[in-house]
């Protein structure tokens, strides 16, 4: 389970002498082992709850916790913790089998055969520069990584605009799967409920750093 109480999450810079509220006083529970859309439109403050979350960034004020331990400088909680965000980084004119070998590195749970049979399935050439790959084929690699890494927890940042519809429907069938077998937890921040709406448990919609409201898709 997941659970945020009263997060707030303020930028500074130097070029500008008001601060940058991104989330005020946001609380919210993401029940395990659901798929739950985080859904607002540009600016509402979801990749900056997903990064808190993932412990990218540390809260002003609030407290988050993943499993009853906290997120922000605690190995123990980001070892179950896959954050794809919105826009991709990887290693320097790097290979999906190199990103694979670095992420085996760092995750216990990485599992090999996954990534060999889903770089089959997927079509993509685990040797072949990640540079040369097109938009939509970075974010299958990065998919194919998360799923990979077998975390207890996934987190997905506007990950699937860059797909198209029929690699959407493969990548929804094999997270549906995860939660299904293994009782993954994915949480997928869009801007359209549209594309939620047929495959998510609960819903949470944020406006302007809060979460406004979060149901069951069945009771929104």
């Amino acid at each position: 389970m997941i659970r945020a109480d009263h997060v707030t999450k303020i930028f500074r810079s130097a070029s500008s002498p008001e601060p940058h509220i991104a989330l005020h006083d946001l609380s919210c529970t993401i029940p395990g082992g659901c798929i739950y859309g985080l859904v607002g439109s540009n600016g509402a403050g979801k990749s900056t709850f997903l990064r808190l979350l993932s412990g990218v960034y540390r809260p002003d004020g609030g407290t988050i916790e993943i499993d009853g331990l906290p997120v922000w400088e605690n190995p123990v909680a980001k070892a179950q913790i896959f954050y794809v965000p919105d826009d991709l980084y990887f290693l320097p004119q790097t290979t999906m089998q190199k990103m694979a070998n670095y992420y085996r590195a760092l995750y216990d749970t990485f599992d090999t055969d996954r990534f060999r049979h889903l770089t089959e399935t997927f079509g993509l050439d685990p040797h072949a520069g990640i540079n040369t790959f097109s938009k939509g084929m970075r974010r299958q690699a990065a998919t194919i990584l998360a799923l990979s890494t077998m975390p207890d927890y996934l987190f997905f940042d506007e990950t699937f605009d860059g797909l198209d519809p029929v690699m959407r429907r493969q990548v929804w069938s094999l997270l549906l799967g995860d939660v299904a077998e293994r009782g993954t937890t994915v949480l997928v921040s869009s801007h359209n409920l549209r594309e939620l709406e047929d495959v998510c448990d609960h819903v949470g919609i944020m406006n302007h750093g809060k979460v406004l409201l979060q149901r069951s898709l069945s009771d929104l």
